[in-house]
């Protein structure tokens, strides 16, 4: 699997959610056309169109008390698209294990979750791809999700 992006200026809408009775992450509004999911980490995944590979959003089981907490630097993004390039034609369905050894970052100052490497590079690119919910590709290879938070 791979991904690739391209650059638009849509107005993205919504919000990422974090319901701590539930020790999830929830994106709203949920977007009806998902149909695979790509898994992050132990439970949390990026929300696909199986028929284009758009990623929606993410969502998924991700317990606050597991997070390690760190002062970290947002990255500065472009917005665009996010698309996922199976091996396979998805099922929909279906979770497809992308890195299950992902840990998350938490900024308590900025409110912002890094699933992933939290190290971005210069030659990185970091597309917001739904709103405040960012991809950090280098090269073709996901390295990172960044989302801010709204506890709930």
């Amino acid at each position: 699997m791979y991904f690739s992006f391209n650059l638009n200026n849509t107005k993205l809408i919504g919000e990422l959610l974090y319901i701590k009775d539930e020790y999830s992450l929830l994106y709203e509004p949920f977007c009806e056309n998902v149909g695979v999911s790509i898994m992050l980490g132990s439970y949390t995944s990026l929300d696909t169109i199986c028929e284009t590979g758009v990623v929606a959003h993410v969502s998924g089981y991700n317990s606050k008390e597991t997070w390690t907490n760190r002062e970290m630097d947002v990255p500065k993004t472009k917005k665009g698209y996010l698309i996922a390039h199976f091996d396979d034609p998805p099922i929909k369905g279906t979770g497809i294990d992308y890195d299950g050894t992902w840990n998350t970052y938490y900024d308590r100052i900025s409110n912002y979750v890094c699933i992933g490497d939290y190290h971005t590079k210069s030659t990185d690119v970091c597309i917001e791809f739904a709103n405040k919910v960012v991809a950090v590709l280098r090269g073709d290879q996901l390295v990172a999700v960044w989302a801010k938070i709204k506890e709930v």
